[in-house]
């Protein structure tokens, strides 16, 4: 019998989450230059909070990584999220912008 780990979620760890996602998408979706800044702040709340979700998963309660950490890996997930939908999507657009 396999035993499923619980997660059990704080509104407060949700909320920094999603603070820290949206500042990070938005950061990552302007230096990338292109896309849609709602577009890109939903991405990268739902990188942070699905990322979190899959640590808080895997990680036993003895290596809880706290405040700042829950903070990277929100930082990390919407970073990684934005990156990857940038790249598929920019394919047909060219660099260079006409006058």
């Amino acid at each position: 019998m396999v035993a499923l780990a619980t997660i059990t979620l704080v509104l407060n760890d949700v909320a920094l989450w999603i603070i820290s996602g949206a500042i990070a998408a938005v950061i990552v979706g302007r230096l990338m230059r292109g896309g849609n800044i709602f577009l890109d702040l939903l991405l990268g709340v739902a990188g942070a909070v699905v990322l979190n979700v899959i640590v808080h998963y895997f990680t036993p309660d003895v290596l809880h990584y706290g405040f700042w950490g829950a903070i990277v890996v929100a930082i990390i997930g919407a970073v990684l999220m934005v990156t990857v939908v940038h790249l598929f999507t920019s394919r047909g657009r060219s660099s260079t912008t006409a006058a």
